[in-house]
This record gives C-alpha cells, sequence and structure tokens, in this order.
C-alpha cells in the first residue's frame, strides 16, 4: 500500500469513526430522561464535530434519523439474517437442487418471528419523539428504515434461493416490512412503548396474525369467519282471488 492509499484508507477511517460519534449522540440524548428535544448544534457539540460534518454526512435531519433507526435496528436485522442462514443452510432441496420457493419464504418468516422486534421499535419511537418528528414523519422515517432491512432480507433470500421469482419475494418482503410497521405502532399504543411480559405476548399475537395472512392470504380470514345466520323465511301472503 503507498503513501496515498495509506491516506485515503485513513480519512475513511476518520470519516465512519465521526459518523458513528454523531449517530451515538443522537441516540445518547434520546435516551436520557431529561431531554425534551434537541437540534443539529447540540448533536455536533455532543458528538465533538461542527454542524457543517453533520450535514455532510447526512443531507437532512430525516436522513440522519433514518440512519439512527436503521442502527437501532442493526442488531435485531443480523440476529433475524443468523436465524434465516441457519433456517436456509438446513433445508431439503428439491429434487433439481434448488430450494423451493415455500420454504425460503416460510423460513423468512420464521426468521423475523424470533427477533426482538419490540425492544427495537421502542427505541426508535423514542428517537423520534425526542426529535419532535412523531405522527406521520415518524412513521415515514421508521418504514423507511425497515424497508432498507427488508432489502438486506431480501439479499440473503436471494443468495439461497435464486431461482425464486423476484417480483413474489419483492412482495413478500414489502407486505413483511410494512405490516410490521403497522403492527408496532398498534402495538405502541396498546402499550405505550413498555416492553413487558404482557406486551410481548401482544406483539407475539400481532406477528403471528401477520405471518399467517402472509402464508395463507385473505382466504384464511374469509373462510375462518363466522357466516351470518340466515333470516328466517317470511312466509308468502295468499294470492287474492
Amino acid at each position: 500500500m503507498d503513501t496515498t492509499e495509506r491516506s485515503l484508507d485513513g480519512r475513511s477511517v476518520q470519516r465512519e469513526r465521526r459518523r458513528d460519534a454523531i449517530l451515538a449522540s443522537v441516540r445518547a440524548m434520546a435516551g436520557s430522561p431529561d431531554q425534551e428535544g434537541f437540534t443539529v448544534d447540540q448533536v455536533a457539540e455532543h458528538a465533538g464535530v461542527s454542524r457543517r460534518t453533520v450535514f455532510n454526512h447526512f443531507a437532512t435531519v430525516e436522513d440522519l434519523l433514518v440512519a439512527v433507526c436503521e442502527q437501532i435496528l442493526e442488531e435485531t436485522t443480523a440476529q433475524v439474517l443468523l436465524e434465516l442462514d441457519r433456517r436456509l443452510a438446513g433445508a431439503r432441496p428439491h429434487p433439481t437442487g434448488a430450494l423451493p420457493d415455500a420454504v425460503a419464504l416460510d423460513a423468512l418468516c420464521a426468521a423475523t418471528r424470533d427477533a426482538d422486534l419490540p425492544r427495537a421499535m421502542t427505541a426508535i419511537v423514542r428517537v423520534l419523539d425526542v426529535s419532535a418528528h412523531e405522527g406521520e414523519r415518524g412513521e415515514a422515517i421508521s418504514q423507511a428504515a425497515l424497508d432498507h432491512v427488508g432489502d438486506r432480507l431480501a439479499a440473503r433470500v436471494t443468495e439461497h434461493a435464486p431461482q425464486l421469482d423476484p417480483l413474489v419475494l419483492q412482495l413478500t418482503i414489502a407486505l413483511l416490512m410494512n405490516g410490521i410497521g403497522v403492527i408496532a405502532h398498534r402495538w405502541l399504543d396498546e402499550h405505550a412503548g413498555r416492553v413487558t411480559p404482557a406486551s410481548r405476548r401482544s406483539w407475539d399475537d400481532h406477528l403471528a396474525r401477520l405471518l399467517d395472512q402472509l402464508a395463507h392470504g385473505y382466504t384464511r380470514t374469509a373462510s375462518s369467519a363466522t357466516p351470518p345466520t340466515p333470516a328466517p323465511a317470511t312466509p308468502a301472503a295468499p294470492e287474492g282471488r
């Protein structure tokens, strides 16, 4: 490695450290019970960088918050990817050597079920609340982070099952990630972001319904519903003579 390459490598490392410091600053302020909000200037001061450096890494505050949400989801994502690898590596391939589509998609859903999403979503909501990005703006930011996670999951499934129809995979991932966003919003309303045994059971129930819908579609819901009791027939009036 020549001097120029070492210099470029050193600047890349320094840039990554600054980026990590900025993200850590946002998370630290969001985790403080006394913090009611923060500005870019406060983030920069806490990270030991300039305001300009913050915007060199993130074009907008929303981009910064998406990156923070992605980092919060990183540990959960790694857990899902590890479980996905384990399940797909042990799956029995089709006689042609390809992994059946249903097996690959079932493994994806099962790996998601085992992840600790409640704690991650609670941390994300705290960041968005403190940054005054609650409501629709906050939902858009958290969903963007979930969509990026979905891209990583799709890439990993494709590695194991390259023959899988890309459209089927894309639709499944989109429904899964958007569904998680929907149930996260409902779960947070129900439990105010408190992670307890009872709230975890509630999350598991919501997620089970989502995964069942993905596996079986709306016909499962329609067929399991109790059909309405037909009204008793009204006797026909005798015809006049």
